[in-house]
């Protein structure tokens, strides 16, 4: 049988044959390569801080059929086209900047176009590059020279150049706002983009240029031009910015929905850690606190869950100090004041989310408001005096409990601050703010006594007999005998192991970190419950101060500390409170003749002085073996830095000072002269007593005027005598009992403190102490049935002042 030919005829017939369909025809079957740039999704990673670009693989270049060798030169390098992120095209950027900078340097235009030898392509070409060059290096002087003489005819103000990028978007980029203004006046198109998309106002946004944006929004830039990547130039905003809040207030609308509808990015990863470490840091001071006041672990915190944001805090009218408004008082009967101040007093357990604290204050003023304007001056005497008898007695009750006490210093300032603001109270209740004043005072001291007890424990061991320095514990002293033999001696330890971590046993023994505890714990109880910062300041001033004068004391008192070595050791034990100080420095918010800078002391200022005296006792103490026979010149020059020691002072501690072996002690003649420096001071002392009493100034002028007797400058160690008498002190030993003077906060440090601060910018901190009540606050009091009615009755609209 003849089947045909293999072309699929039969006989004569050459008919060819067809092919399957799906059959290639060709080598070059890969798909049409897309001209288009392929889109890129950005994906924001919360945890990096920053976003990542994922593009869609990209098809590689089509191969060349027609020549297939391996030297192809149509062939390039770059087989994909990939967006880059807004790194790398700002490190493309910095590359052409450097790449200007360190370029061939071109002639002056004038010179380029006064040469006859180049061909006006050549001009234009060299001009063009020294725009670009200009833009980029801020040289604002060159951009007018070339855009405002005759060189203008040969540059094109929006022409990229071989990188793709116009003068404009190179001034945008690197901050050069006048050769922007320059540019922008001169014609230059602002919505003009570069190779990769982006405009001249997205590197503005970039790179945090406020002012350049401004000015490009203000001539036209468009805020809808998009990316390779389809992001627009406020995409680049990052939210809750600097530059998001002034395009705000500039009247640019960030997006569609403002600045308040960006997502959180959340924290960066360094961001995040130190938010855990700040965590666990208040964490581990609450758990200093509970141990060290002894008080209950709910009281500092340690249970609170965070509140929920009101979505209405924000439109919450402001309230109205001047008059009563229907719902800016607190409405109630007169038989149920009892019930309603034992809840609010009596049994009020410290609160110390920012809603719960300020409840007694607010509640109490709320209510006085209502009785003073609504009602009679007998329900609001009786509210008064109510509330002040039971917040006495609760403070009595728990006199050694800090938290209750921080508790309550903070609502009776507040409550204080609230009576003075109001127009109508301030004049009814002239009489409780006096005891207001005085309850304050009180707390005042039994919060300064709890803290004294508590560093009465341990100071003895702590601060005085601690030995920072190791190797002084076998020095022997002069004229003292050892009734036991003497041990036999012991082998020097090696220095690996003299010099290694110190065990736990020996880490819990007392130490100055015991006592700086005791000082953290405090502060951070008092900062718990918003004390006024110039509270806060005294009470730690007072606690130094008490610090202070004990050291003294007790180093004077007891001959064992008397001492070169003792003194070295307890001279480091105290630079630990001075480093103490310096940590957790700060400024009271006290502001004095109308100046709106605070003025208060810090803490490094009440350390530095209250910590005086026993710093210049450990430092006589340290410098007798360094004072010769005859040396009179170096004696007085050590008295003179020592003007916190009376005469007394210097001559007890040289009388009963220990010597060491071979040490020699203060020279015969070094105490001599302290003889005589304090027999002239007790004369001076009764000739002031026997003489008459005249005006203080002229007394003053006197004393200052005044020479001691021979005419001897250095007859004093201060050299001066009436800073010596003020300085000074009068008795052997100081008055640790002794109160500072307690001051408290002035009415503008209240305004301040408690409102949005001088030009009303805290606006949240306003808000914070604006008087009202939580909700479940309320609902607690109807559900004790302290409420059988309505809050407001329809007569007390009625009578409503408009």
């Amino acid at each position: 049988m003849d089947f045909g030919d293999v072309n699929g005829g039969f006989g004569d017939e050459q008919k060819p044959r067809p092919l399957p369909s799906d059959l290639p025809k060709s080598l070059d079957d890969r798909s049409h390569r897309p001209r288009e740039l392929v889109p890129e999704t950005e994906m924001y990673d919360g945890w990096q801080g920053q976003s990542q670009f994922l593009t869609s693989p990209v098809l590689a270049k089509p191969l060349n059929f027609g020549n297939l060798s391996l030297d192809d030169s149509t062939y390039d390098e770059d087989i994909t086209t990939v967006p880059k992120n807004s790194d790398a095209r700002l490190m493309e950027m910095l590359a052409a900047q450097a790449a200007h900078r360190v370029g061939p340097g071109f002639d002056d235009e004038k010179t380029i176009l006064a040469d006859e030898k180049l061909s006006d392509d050549e001009k234009k070409d060299l001009l063009q590059k020294a725009l670009h060059m200009a833009a980029s290096n801020g040289d604002t002087e060159r951009i007018s020279s070339i855009l405002g003489g005759k060189a203008k005819e040969y540059v094109d103000i929006n022409a990229p150049d071989e990188d793709g990028t116009p003068p404009l978007i190179y001034a945008s980029c690197f901050g050069h706002e006048s050769v922007v203004k320059a540019l922008i006046d001169a014609g230059a198109d602002v919505d003009k983009q570069d190779r990769n998309q982006w405009s001249a106002l997205m590197w503005a946004m970039t790179n945090r240029h406020k002012s350049i944006a401004k000015i490009l929004l203000d001539h036209g830039a468009s805020a809808e031009q998009k990316t390779s990547s389809g992001r627009t130039a406020f995409d680049f905003v990052p939210p809750d910015s600097d530059m998001s809040f002034y395009l705000h207030d500039s009247g640019y609308n960030i997006g569609n929905a403002g600045t308040d509808d960006f997502y959180n990015p959340g924290f960066s990863q360094d961001r995040f850690e130190e938010e855990m470490a700040e965590n666990e840091l208040r964490r581990r001071m609450m758990m200093d606190s509970a141990r060290d006041l002894e008080v209950d672990l709910g009281n500092v915190g340690m249970d609170d869950q965070p509140e929920a944001t009101d979505e209405f805090e924000e439109e919450q009218p402001e309230f109205d100090w001047s008059r009563c408004l229907h719902d800016q008082m607190f409405v109630f009967q007169e038989h149920e004041l009892d019930r309603i101040l034992d809840i609010v007093i009596t049994n009020m357990t410290p609160q110390r989310s920012p809603a719960q604290k300020p409840v007694p204050a607010n509640m109490i003023f709320l209510s006085a408001r209502y009785a003073h304007y609504h009602s009679s001056p007998d329900l609001l005497a009786k509210l008064m005096i109510s509330a002040m008898d039971k917040i006495n007695d609760v403070v009595e009750q728990y006199q050694w409990d800090m938290t209750i006490l921080a508790f309550w210093i903070s609502n009776a300032t507040l409550l204080l601050h609230y009576l003075k603001k109001d127009a109508g109270l301030v004049e009814a209740t002239v009489q409780f703010q006096v005891q207001l004043s005085e309850l304050i005072n009180e707390i005042f001291i039994l919060i300064v006594r709890d803290a004294e007890r508590r560093l009465d424990k341990v100071l003895d061991a702590a601060m005085l007999d601690h030995e920072t320095i190791a190797g002084f514990e076998d020095i022997a002293f002069q004229n003292e005998w050892r009734l036991f033999k003497r041990k036999a001696q012991v082998k020097e330890e090696p220095l690996e192991k003299r010099f290694r971590p110190p065990s736990p046993k020996q880490r819990a023994k007392p130490a100055p970190r015991n006592v700086t505890s005791l000082l953290s714990s405090t502060l951070f109880v008092l900062d718990l419950y918003d004390i006024h910062s110039v509270i806060t300041a005294q009470i730690i001033s007072q606690l130094l101060y008490w610090l202070g004068a004990e050291l003294f004391n007790r180093i004077m008192s007891n001959r064992k500390y008397l001492a070169r070595t003792k003194a070295m050791q307890i001279r480091m034990n105290v630079s630990t409170l001075e480093d103490w100080a310096r940590t957790n420095n700060r400024q009271p918010e006290h502001y004095e003749g109308g100046e709106t800078k605070s003025s208060g002391e810090t803490t490094v200022d009440a350390a530095r002085r209250h910590l005086a005296p026993v710093i210049q006792l450990l430092k006589w103490l340290q410098c007798f073996s360094s004072l010769g026979a005859d040396d009179l010149e170096a004696l007085v020059g050590t008295l003179q830095q020592l003007k916190r020691l009376s005469p007394q002072q210097l001559i007890h501690v040289a009388s009963h000072y220990r010597p060491e072996v071979g040490e020699k002690g203060l020279p015969k003649s070094a105490l001599k002269y302290l003889n005589a420096i304090q027999a002239e001071h007790v004369r001076r002392k009764e000739d002031r007593k026997s003489a008459p009493s005249t005006p203080v100034k002229a007394k003053d002028v006197n004393g200052g005027n005044t020479d001691s007797p021979g005419g001897k400058a250095t007859k004093t160690p201060g050299g001066d005598e009436s800073e010596e008498e003020e300085d000074a002190p009068e008795n052997l030993l100081m008055d640790p009992a002794l109160m500072l003077p307690f001051t408290l906060p002035s009415v503008t440090d209240m305004l301040v403190s408690y409102g949005a601060g001088f030009g009303g910018v805290n606006k949240e901190r306003a808000r914070k102490y604006i008087p009202s009540v939580p909700q479940e606050f309320l609902s607690r009091l109807e559900a004790s049935g302290a409420r059988n009615g309505p809050m407001f009755s329809e007569k007390d609209w009625e009578n409503e002042e408009v």
